[in-house]
C-alpha cells in the first residue's frame, strides 16, 4: 500500500525537486514584503544566536531527519528539540510561558486551535522568508499558521498474531479480537475528531460495539506501535504512519493497513513571541516551509507534504483531514465524557 501511495515516478519527482531547490537557493529569492538584504540580516543574526529550540509532537525518526538536514544547510545553528504528544506538549508550553520560561522558539502540534488562540492574542509571530512567501495558501491557517505535515492514521497488526487479513475498522469488531486491540487514550482534540469520524464512517453505535471488545489504552502512538510489535496485543488503531513505517522498515512483525476512506491530521506550527532565539526561529520555520524541510519531514512514505512534487510524500488527497474547529469545548466535553464511560 505504501508503494501505491508513492509519487508515480520517483525519478521524475527527484528531477522536479532538484529544480525547486535550485530556484529556492537563487540569490534573487525574495519573501513577500521583504528584500533579499533584509532576509540576509535575519540569517546572519540567527547564526549569531547559534541555536533554535523546537517543541514538537512528531515522532523521533522524523526529527532525526529534520535535525540532520537543517544543520547541513545551517551548520552554524544547532537544532535542539523535545517531543511530547500534542495535548501534554501544549500544556508544557503554557506552563513554561506562565512561569516566564523562554525555553521554546518554535512549536509544532496537531492542536491547531492553540496556534489560532495565540494568533488572536498577538503572541504568534508570522513566518517570513523566501520559502515562507511561496507556501500554499491552502495550508496556511488564518494566513499565518503553516500546516507542515499531514499524517495518515492507520491500523497496525502483529503478523504473528493476526492471520485473517484486516481491511478496515469494521473488522475490529470480529470476536477473535476481543481483548486484543489497543488504541490511543483521548489525549487531544485530534483523537476526539478521529473517534467521531470512526462512528460517522461505521454507523451509529460503532464506538459502543468497539468498547465491548475491551480495548487497551496507550498514551503515545510510538509506545503503542512498539508494544504491538512486542506482541502485547494483536491490533492497534490510531497509529500515525510516521510511527508505523519505521517499525516496518526495521523488520518488526507488523503490517500497516490503510483504511478506505482514510483519516489524517495536520501538524500546525508557529514561532512564539517569547522565543529566546527569534531570528533562528524565523530561519528554521522558513526552512520547514521549503522543499528541503518538507523532504526531511515528509519524504519517507510516512506522511504527506503540503508542497507538490516532494519525493516519498503520501497523497494527501486520499485522506479526510481532521477539522478541529468542529470540536469546541461545548462539543468536546460531552463527547469525552461518553468516550471515557465506554472505554474506561
Amino acid at each position: 500500500m505504501i508503494q501505491q501511495l508513492r509519487i508515480s515516478s520517483i525519478a521524475k519527482a527527484i528531477a522536479v525537486f532538484t529544480a525547486i531547490l535550485a530556484c529556492a537557493a537563487s540569490p534573487g529569492a525574495r519573501a513577500q514584503g521583504m528584500s533579499a538584504a533584509e532576509w540576509d540580516k535575519i540569517v546572519a543574526a540567527a547564526k549569531k544566536e547559534g541555536k533554535v529550540v523546537f517543541y514538537t509532537a512528531t515522532v523521533v525518526p522524523v526529527m532525526q531527519r529534520i535535525k540532520a538536514e537543517f544543520e547541513k544547510v545551517y551548520p552554524e545553528i544547532s537544532l535542539e528539540w523535545i517531543r511530547f504528544p500534542s495535548g501534554p506538549l501544549m500544556a508544557k508550553v503554557d506552563q513554561e510561558r506562565k512561569a516566564g520560561v523562554t525555553s521554546v522558539d518554535v512549536v509544532s502540534s496537531t492542536e491547531v486551535g492553540w496556534f489560532e488562540d495565540r494568533l488572536k492574542e498577538g503572541t504568534l509571530v508570522r513566518p517570513v522568508g523566501p520559502d515562507a512567501a511561496k507556501f500554499p495558501e491552502k495550508f496556511l491557517v488564518r494566513g499565518a499558521i503553516p500546516i507542515l505535515s499531514i499524517d495518515a492514521l492507520v491500523i497496525m497488526v502483529n503478523t504473528n498474531l493476526v492471520k485473517t487479513p484486516i481491511t478496515g475498522h469494521a473488522d475490529l469488531l470480529r470476536p477473535e479480537f476481543k481483548g486484543k486491540i489497543a488504541t490511543l487514550d483521548l489525549l487531544s482534540t485530534t483523537v476526539i475528531a478521529f473517534n467521531n469520524w470512526l462512528e460517522d464512517s461505521n454507523g451509529a453505535g460503532y464506538l459502543d460495539r468497539l468498547a465491548a471488545q475491551k480495548l487497551t489504552l496507550y498514551t503515545s502512538t510510538v509506545g503503542g506501535g512498539q508494544s504491538l510489535a512486542a506482541g502485547e496485543f494483536a491490533v492497534a488503531t490510531f497509529i500515525n504512519a510516521g510511527a508505523a513505517v519505521p517499525l516496518v522498515q526495521s523488520g518488526a512483525p507488523v503490517k500497516i493497513v490503510y483504511p478506505k476512506p482514510g483519516f489524517g491530521f495536520g501538524y500546525g506550527a508557529g514561532i512564539v513571541s517569547w522565543a529566546g532565539n527569534p531570528n533562528a526561529a524565523k530561519v528554521f520555520m522558513n526552512f520547514m516551509m521549503g522543499p528541503r524541510g518538507q523532504q526531511a519531514w515528509n519524504g519517507n512514505n510516512d506522511s504527506a507534504s503540503p508542497l507538490p512534487n516532494i519525493p516519498g510524500s503520501l497523497d494527501s488527497s486520499a485522506l479526510q483531514l481532521a477539522d478541529l474547529a468542529k470540536f469546541p469545548p461545548q462539543v468536546a466535553k460531552p463527547f469525552t465524557a461518553r468516550w471515557n464511560k465506554l472505554f474506561k
